[in-house]
């Protein structure tokens, strides 16, 4: 597949100063077309791109609309503040192949657009050489960015799309559902902008929380292990471990063999 068979996906709440810039960097592949979902903020005038004005619902909403308002078989997404890098829609559809969705890497920058060399090293170790399971999601802490993805529309909506209960990491619950997921290799197709506007700490540990807890009601063996341990690392960020891992180790006791469980469990002995 090429470029002309994906649509990107911009979801927006209007006030994004960098709206244009991203809807520019997606027209430079020729995608079939970009659809801005309007989230709250009416009519919007984008040049390059059509426009679908809908109620405030939330991220995940506006991109289940973009998805529904998308006729071609693949969907790339990006976001109101990040930059699509010039090939990305070409290098995804091919790296695709039969699966459900694509990941490659991003370059972070500040809010003035320069490189950030700490986010970038640890984001590069991370990064895998080959398909990921559920499993390897969780606990590699994949980094899978919004921006970086392009999905299957066939399976992105057998699947269900976003889950618009969920207020942050509603991208991590969608990856736990389509997985495996598969790496797009070479450089980065996107730029990832963090410019002190960005989703905070605290709301983002609540997202892991919200969405570990959906999935550990039918999850077993590694699975269930691999969503507590984020659950327990989500706990220990909002300062609310208490004796939770505690209780983790007792229903898993092969968490223990965990360095990172392990130090959580230590440290929340000592930790006020």
């Amino acid at each position: 597949m090429t470029s002309s068979e994906v649509t990107v996906v911009i979801p927006t709440l209007g006030r994004s100063r960098f709206l244009h810039d991203a809807v520019e960097s997606a027209l430079v592949d020729q995608p079939a077309e970009v659809v801005v979902v309007s989230d709250g903020a009416g009519r919007l005038d984008v040049p390059g791109a059509r426009t679908v004005a809908v109620e405030h619902e939330g991220r995940s909403a506006a991109r289940n609309r973009g998805v529904a308002e998308a006729s071609t078989p693949l969907v790339a997404f990006l976001d109101d503040d990040d930059l699509a890098l010039p090939g990305r829609l070409a290098r995804q559809a091919e790296a695709l192949g039969d699966g459900s969705l694509t990941f490659g890497r991003v370059t972070v920058v500040d809010g003035e657009g320069a490189p950030r060399n700490d986010w970038n090293s640890l984001l590069e170790r991370r990064f895998p050489a080959g398909p990921v399971d559920p499993v390897e999601v969780l606990s590699r802490q994949t980094p899978i960015y919004t921006s970086a993805t392009l999905v299957r529309r066939e399976a992105f909506l057998e699947a269900g799309g976003y889950d618009p209960a969920l207020d942050a990491y509603e991208d991590l619950d969608l990856y736990l559902r389509l997985a495996p997921l598969v790496p797009t290799p070479g450089p980065p197709v996107a730029i990832y902008r963090l410019h002190g506007e960005n989703t905070p700490s605290d709301r983002l540990y609540e997202g892991v929380l919200a969405v570990t807890e959906k999935h550990l009601r039918h999850a077993r063996g590694a699975l269930r292990r691999a969503l507590l341990a984020r659950r327990i690392d989500a706990l220990w960020g909002l300062g609310r471990l208490r004796g939770e891992a505690a209780r983790a180790a007792l229903s898993e006791p092969l968490l223990l063999t965990e360095p990172r469980f392990l130090a959580r469990l230590v440290g929340s002995a000592f930790r006020r």
